[in-house]
């Protein structure tokens, strides 16, 4: 059986379509993100005064495991501003970390941790309201939160 060169044309192209079918998913998969951005990820805590309240906090999650230059953003649904400290401590977590309370400009507050290690990070309520309600117990008013930096 002898083709004409219109017929050998069109095999031509059915096979090249049939390739690049073919190998083109591989080749996008492989061109796909990898999950991991150059500026990091962020993983949000919650500050809340727990059910019952009379000034007992806590932070959601109370545990987090991030990488090496991700941000963990701090969101204060709470009455009262808290000032984050670090055990050990690390440069990420300054005296100006301050979050605010809730209805304030702005209730949230970010830190990126550069180094890795494991950081025990704790609320002080600072900058209190005086309403003579209560006063809490230094200890019961602090929310703790371990972070593992990888």
């Amino acid at each position: 059986m002898i083709m004409s060169s219109a017929q050998a044309v069109r095999r031509t192209y059915f096979w090249v379509a049939l390739l690049c079918i073919v190998v083109l998913p591989f080749v996008l998969s492989a061109c796909g993100d990898s999950g991991t951005s150059a500026s990091g990820n962020a993983t949000t805590v919650t500050i809340t005064e727990q059910t019952g309240g009379n000034d007992v906090y806590s932070f959601s999650p109370a545990t987090v495991t991030i990488k090496a230059g991700d941000t963990v953003k701090w969101v204060n649904n709470s009455d009262e501003n808290h000032l984050l400290k670090s055990n050990p401590s690390t440069d990420a977590v300054t005296a100006s970390s301050k979050v605010a309370r809730s209805g304030s400009n702005d209730n949230t507050y970010s830190i990126t941790f550069p180094k890795a290690g494991t950081y025990t990070i704790t609320s002080q309520l600072v900058d209190r309201l005086t309403d003579g309600k209560h006063t809490p117990d230094p200890d019961d008013s602090k929310a703790t939160i371990t972070i593992t930096v990888n």
